[in-house]
Order: C-alpha cells, then structure tokens, then sequence
C-alpha cells in the first residue's frame, strides 16, 4: 500500500510539473508559458501556487496546489489513483495534446498541419548533420553533447536492474 501511495503521489508530481512545464500561460488554473525560461518558469509556477499574491506559499496554498492536482488525476473521485486513472487524467490528455502539438509545429515544413515522411527525415537529418559538423558519422562525444542538452532538465535514469528480483 505505502508503495502504491508513494508511486501514485511520485506519478502525481511529475504530471503536475510535466503539464505545468508544457502548457501555455492563461488565467485561472495557469501553467507556466512553455518558451519561459527556468527562472522565469520558476516565477510563474510559484506565482500561480501563491493564490493570494503575497510572495508567499503557505502550507494552506500548497496544500491546495497539491488536491487540486490529486483531484486532476483521480477521475472517477475516489480518493486513490492507479497508473491507468493517470494515464487517461485529464491532465495526461492535454499534456500529450500540447506535445503532440510542439511535435507538428516543429517537423511541419509546408505549414500544412500535418508532418510527412519527408519533413520528418529532412528534420532529424538536420539534427545529424549539426551533431557532425557535417560529417557522414558522429562520434560518442559528439552524441553525449548533443542528447545532453536535450535531456538536460529530466533526471537521468538507472541502468536496468539485471536481477530479477523487481
């Protein structure tokens, strides 16, 4: 039980930031602009926590933060959530619209709404060829700088366990 309960506030909070991080700056329930940088993202998230405008997060506005989110993600209301109630949260949904969304506006090349094979290869392509210099391979160095700086915000992860003790 107390695994369940630490997965499901773990899945919580990294919903919660994951959304807060992608989705546009609006009134009300806001998430912080996605194009903002860390420091100013840092800003508008403490500002939409801090319901008063007082510079300052109580433990009444956090914890309110807090249900608010857990309410997001409990669909059906009662009071637990499972990997499948947060995948199918609201929250989820719209984290993956605002994704799916970034992926189009930044693989269509015609403007068109819709990326095709082609946009797509000349896009990673794209991608290879500043990780090479422009040269027909790319070196470890070369591959650790350039996923390094688009990984840079998200936790590393372990190695798979080669136990198989879970």
């Amino acid at each position: 039980m107390r695994k369940t309960v630490f997965t499901a506030f773990t899945l919580t909070a990294l919903v919660a930031a994951g959304a807060a991080f992608a989705g546009p700056a609006t009134s009300g329930d806001a998430t912080p602009a996605p194009d903002a940088r860390p420091g100013q993202w840092r800003q508008q998230f403490f500002d939409r926590i801090d319901t008063n405008h007082d510079g300052i997060v109580s433990r009444a506005e956090y914890q309110a933060w807090v249900d608010s989110r857990f309410a997001r993600l409990d669909a059906n209301g009662d009071g637990v959530v499972n990997a499948d109630e947060v995948a199918s949260s609201p929250m989820a949904a719209e984290r993956a619209e605002k994704r799916a969304q970034g992926f189009v506006r930044r693989y269509d090349a015609t403007g068109s709404g819709e990326v095709s094979r082609s946009d797509f290869d000349a896009k990673e392509m794209q991608r290879f060829d500043r990780m090479s210099n422009g040269a027909d391979s790319v070196t470890e160095d070369q591959f650790s700088a350039a996923t390094a700086r688009h990984f840079r915000h998200r936790r590393p992860m372990s190695p798979p366990s080669s136990d198989n003790g879970g």
